[in-house]
């Protein structure tokens, strides 16, 4: 441990990660449980996180947490910090857990002047790990449940908007007529490109969707291929709603997503892609806004 400058956690909805952070934000060791956010009341993140970093929390090393459990009704409701938002506007909103060494990242909020428009949790730590690698200036993509198309310029999140693509593949997969006989995405790369295509062109997401069930009942499609096709055609949507392909793209994110994206984007006539991994850049994140935080 004597390397270890800081206790990093990710707390997601669904998951929980925590790093020993080296200088520089290297990631020395990593655990991983799978009690989201989402699973827990204000009172259990405290025992959940001791029980997952156990002898990590010896001592007094800092302890810095991203995600959601700075959500509302979660571990300690931490207010969003308004665009633009740098390393410093970041570092000067993070709030300590009640009786706890642990302090908490706030999230990033758009505001258009008529009202908080978007909010992003977690996203913001990522981006902020990003910054040696992009310079001052990128479009950053962060696909997931709730996929993220973020602005920075000089250093800071200029503008983002949210599409909830990766929610509503499960739940229509899960929960409408379109996921009957559905099989698992990531058997039919054509299928995909052939949802891809319908996305990109169709704006009425809705009307585009029954076209699943079309493609299998017409038999274009078997059933195996359904849930590539519907993957492709939220996606294509999302990107499509982006407006001409110009500039250069950085996905952020797990391996399978991203090829997805990196797929859809190539489609989509982006030639300028490019990825990077999720857990490093998060790790660095947190150390880059707990060394902000003491300056």
């Amino acid at each position: 441990m004597t390397d270890t400058v800081l206790i990093g956690v990710d707390w997601g909805t669904s998951n929980l990660r925590v790093f020993r952070i080296g200088e520089g934000g290297a990631v020395l060791d990593l655990r991983a449980d799978p009690r989201g956010a989402g699973g827990l009341a204000p009172a259990d993140f405290p025992t959940v996180l001791a029980e997952v970093a156990g002898d990590w929390l010896d001592g007094d090393i800092p302890v810095l947490v991203c995600g959601m459990a700075g959500a509302q009704d979660r571990w300690t409701e931490v207010p969003y910090r308004p665009c633009p938002a740098g390393l410093a506007e970041i570092a000067a909103g993070l709030v300590r857990a009640p009786d706890s060494r642990v302090r908490l990242v706030p999230g990033v909020g758009r505001d258009d002047g008529d009202g908080l428009q978007d909010v992003m949790r977690g996203e913001e730590t990522q981006i902020m790990g990003l910054l040696s690698d992009v310079g001052a200036s990128a479009r950053v993509v962060l696909p997931g449940t709730h996929s993220k198309w973020a602005t920075v310029k000089d250093g800071s999140i200029t503008d983002f908007r949210t599409f909830m693509t990766g929610e509503l593949f499960g739940a229509i997969r899960k929960a409408t007529i379109l996921g009957g006989g559905m099989g698992d995405p990531g058997v039919d790369d054509a299928a995909f490109k052939t949802g891809v295509m319908r996305g990109l062109s169709e704006p009425a997401v809705t009307a585009a969707l029954f076209s699943v069930r079309i493609e299998k009942l017409s038999g274009r499609l078997k059933p195996e291929s359904l849930a590539d096709y519907l993957s492709g055609l939220l996606i294509g949507a999302e990107i499509g709603a982006q407006g001409a392909p110009d500039g250069a793209v950085l996905l952020v994110g797990t391996d399978a997503l991203m090829e997805r994206y990196a797929m859809a984007l190539s489609f989509a006539g982006f030639t300028d892609v490019s990825a990077v991994g999720g857990a490093d850049i998060t790790a660095r994140g947190l150390w880059r806004i707990w060394k902000a935080s003491q300056s």
